[in-house]
Parts: C-alpha cells; structure tokens; sequence
C-alpha cells in the first residue's frame, strides 16, 4: 500500500464519517423535538445528539489537512514540509477549540470558545474560497489544471459557512431545554424550540447536499 493509497482511503473515511454521523446528530435532534416524549427522555435524545456530533465535528476539520496531504501525493499543490506542518497545528488547534466548546456548551465558558469557534470557522472559510480563487488566477499553491479541485476546495470553504449556520441556528436550543426543565413544557417554549430546529434545518440540508457534491466532484472530477 502506497502512501497515496493510505491518505485516499483515509479521504474516504473521513466523508463517511462526515456525512454519516451528521445523519444520526440530525435523526436524534428531530426526535427531541417531540413534545409528546417525557422531558428526561427528550434530553437524552439531545445529549446523544450532542455526542455523536463530535464525530462529524472532528471530521469537519480533518478535512483540511487530509485533503491537503492527498493533493500533495497528486502533485497537485506546491507546499513545503514547513506548510504541512503549519495546516497541521492549525488544524488541531482550530479542532480543539471546537471540541471543547462542545464539551461546555452549557456554561459561560463554553458560550466564550462557541464565539471564539464561530470567528475561526469564518475566516476559515473566507480564507479557502480565497485560495481556490487565487489558485484559479495560477496564484496560489494549487495546479490550476485541476479545475475539479480547486472547485472541491471552494465549495470546501462554502461549507464551513452553512455549518456556522447551523451552530448559529441551533444555538438557542440548549437554553430553552434548560428553560424546559424549570418550567416545564409550554407551546411558547415548544415553539421556540421547533423555531429553532426549523431555522437550522435549512443549513443543515444545505451542508448534507455540499458535503455530497465535494464528493462527487471529488471522485468523478465533473469540472
């Protein structure tokens, strides 16, 4: 097995991984909206959705470097050892304070990283539709033959903006199960929370269907 071989399926995993588990955050989301359920019941649901989402959360940013170190194998970006390292760090340090904000989503200090997060991703984001224009230009690090990647890489970078307008849509959710708990269920609380879950359903969808066209372009190179 070659070295291009291991990063391809690692690629691979990473997108079934991605995509899959989302799924079950989204199915497990859905289910706690269920006013029907006993509260302890609806809560769990959240926290399991909560914690699975830490598998597509970690794959989100694996992304990056994965796709990076499978280009290089191509010979399809010029990057030195010193870069690799750099979108290594970044990665992780970007991942960590990802994770961890997840881990205190409901206290003063988690709320703090969720904003520190939420900069990180957009500018993330900006900086990768940048890249991909300027390799485009034949001014960036990337072969600008490869029309496919750098569209890959673009709509890589588009992603990290609905998957902020998920966090941002679905961020209210977790104050008003707290809200739920100490009053009890209502249809003004049961309304805000299906508000909520409808607003972030629409980048959520808009994300399953990016993350499904990456790869296909990906594997078949349609541009």
């Amino acid at each position: 097995m070659s070295e291009l071989d291991i990063w391809r399926y690692l690629h691979v995993l990473m997108f079934a991984g991605w995509l899959g588990a989302d799924l079950g955050v989204y199915i497990a989301s859905r289910k706690a909206m269920d006013s029907s359920l006993q509260f302890e019941t609806r809560l769990m649901l959240l926290h399991t959705a909560l914690r699975i989402e830490l598998i597509p959360r970690t794959m989100w940013k694996a992304a990056l470097p994965l796709g990076v170190m499978l280009s290089r194998e191509l010979g399809l970006i010029e990057i030195s050892d010193a870069g690799i390292a750099m979108v290594w760090i970044g990665t992780i340090i970007w991942w960590a304070v990802s994770m961890t904000s997840a881990f205190y989503y409901y206290n003063d200090f988690g709320k703090k990283l969720t904003k520190i997060n939420n900069w990180l991703v957009g500018i993330a984001g900006a900086a990768m539709i940048a890249v991909a224009w300027a390799s485009s230009m034949g001014k960036g690090p990337f072969n600008p033959d490869a029309s496919w990647l750098l569209w890959k890489f673009g709509l890589y970078g588009l992603i990290q903006f609905t998957a902020l307008g998920i966090i941002i849509g679905f961020g209210p959710v977790g104050d008003v199960f707290m809200r739920l708990d100490d009053e009890g269920s209502s249809p003004k609380l049961e309304g805000e929370i299906r508000r909520s879950f409808n607003i972030a359903a629409i980048p959520i969808w808009a994300t399953y269907t990016l993350i499904a066209l990456v790869a296909l372009i990906g594997t078949v190179k349609i541009f």
